[in-house]
């Protein structure tokens, strides 16, 4: 089966090559179709070969690897780091969160013209996907020149093992190639196994994207914020991050709500995806709320309303940095929900949807010191929220708790995940 994948995907490239270099040609140099089908910058190619690749889906794979290479910098500085992505945001993070530190390219699609020539002249000597993201041709072009595989970060949730399972026949003979898998949990580990990791060659390691947010939290920045915004210690904000589609009327009733217990509330919604941003605002100004959007902040420096779409990316973890309660979205619609312990590292009440299929361990362990809770729809968030606003005391011992669950889990994946890959880079 991988040999017909690299066949078929082989001919597919010689048909769509040219429609896929005119695509590239209408972007510009600055947009990543260029880099997806396999041009590389004289400044990338002349830092070649590189000692570690990571490759990073969107932003909260790009986490991971924030966390990565500051592990990695605290054990061996100097290392030449390639960190590619998928998506444009997390392209976008990738660049201003790693741009000055290392090269960053957006991630060659898998075409095994294409992946040949990049791994060919880039010639890194560890190459370590982030959280189970195997592409065949990109993974057998690595092995070829030499370069060694590892899997870091690595998780398999509920609903995608199923999709794993029918394509065994190719994920099989990836997994089995890495040299080291290392796993969020043991939960994830048996999965990984089942696929075909070798398990002698698994270790349990937790998540390194919650290590890097105990590390990322800086107060300074937030107080920064704060006073930019104009707010006091007193104001009663709430950040409702990560919204997906198909929750921006959720949020914009939980708004009205809120606003109408105490109309100095300052809500800050945050979409996952940028273009969601005018449907947001066109929710609110169907129901007569008025809004602003950040963009106009930063323009302005002045803060119009007490509601603000944010439509700028990088601002929602140092955002929940002002709040006394918070929401994760992608968790009222099934979606699987987002880091739903962002908001903890800055000892936050974090409140979800049920749909949290993706982050299992964090659910679980808020739920288990108390840091965060479960709720159906908007009317039972407002209301909580609320709650919380009223509650000082009561507000204060679940955010700390939060902080706890975060801390529970943290415990130094990361730098055991930075350690992995520094042992992979000696052999």
């Amino acid at each position: 089966m991988m040999g017909l994948y690299e066949k078929i995907t082989g001919c597919s490239y010689s048909v769509i090559r040219p429609l896929l270099e005119m695509w590239s040609r209408m972007e510009g140099n600055e947009g990543m179709w260029r880099g997806r089908i396999g041009h590389v910058a004289d400044h990338v190619l002349s830092a070649a070969p590189y000692d570690i690749w990571l490759q990073a889906v969107s932003v909260g794979e790009v986490a991971v690897a924030e966390a990565l290479i500051h592990a990695l910098d605290k054990k061996m500085s100097g290392l030449k780091i390639i960190v590619s992505s998928s998506t444009p945001a997390g392209f976008g993070r990738a660049v201003s969160s790693l741009g000055s530190r290392c090269c960053v390219i957006p991630y060659p699609l898998d075409f095994p013209q294409v992946v040949r020539s990049i791994t060919g002249r880039l010639r890194p000597r560890v190459y370590a996907c982030l959280e189970t993201e195997l592409w065949p041709n990109f993974i057998s072009s690595a092995r070829r020149v030499g370069t060694r595989t590892v899997l870091l970060n690595g998780r398999i949730s509920a609903a995608s093992f199923p999709r794993y399972s029918k394509l065994c026949s190719i994920v099989r003979p990836m997994l089995a190639g890495f040299s080291q898998v290392c796993a969020i949990s043991e939960v994830h580990a048996r999965r990984l196994k089942a696929l075909g990791a070798n398990p002698d060659r698994i270790v349990i390691t937790g998540n390194a994207k919650f290590e890097g947010l105990l590390e990322m939290s800086d107060p300074v920045k937030v107080s920064t914020i704060r006073d930019q915004l104009d707010l006091k210690d007193s104001d009663k904000v709430f950040v409702a991050g990560s919204i997906r589609s198909g929750e921006e009327k959720a949020m914009v009733s939980v708004c009205m709500d809120l606003l109408s217990y105490d109309p100095e509330t300052v809500v800050f919604l945050v979409p996952r995806h940028m273009e969601r941003m005018r449907s947001i605002g066109n929710v609110l100004r169907k129901n007569g709320v008025a809004f602003q959007f950040w963009s106009e902040f930063d323009c302005s420096g002045k803060r119009t309303a007490n509601v603000m779409i944010v439509d700028v990316i990088g601002m929602l973890f140092h955002l929940y940095g002002l709040a006394e309660a918070a929401f994760v979205g992608g968790s009222l619609v099934p979606k699987g929900g987002q880091n739903l312990l962002e908001p903890a590292a800055w000892s936050c009440p974090v409140l979800y949807g049920p749909h949290t299929e993706h982050f299992e361990e964090a659910r679980m362990a808020l739920e288990q010191y108390g840091g965060g809770r479960t709720v159906r729809d908007s009317s039972e968030l407002a209301e909580m929220v609320s709650r919380l606003f009223q509650q000082r005391p009561a507000r204060n011992d679940m955010g700390a708790r939060a902080r706890s669950a975060l801390e529970s889990l943290a415990h130094g994946a990361a730098t055991r995940q930075a350690e992995t890959l520094l042992r992979e880079l000696k052999s």
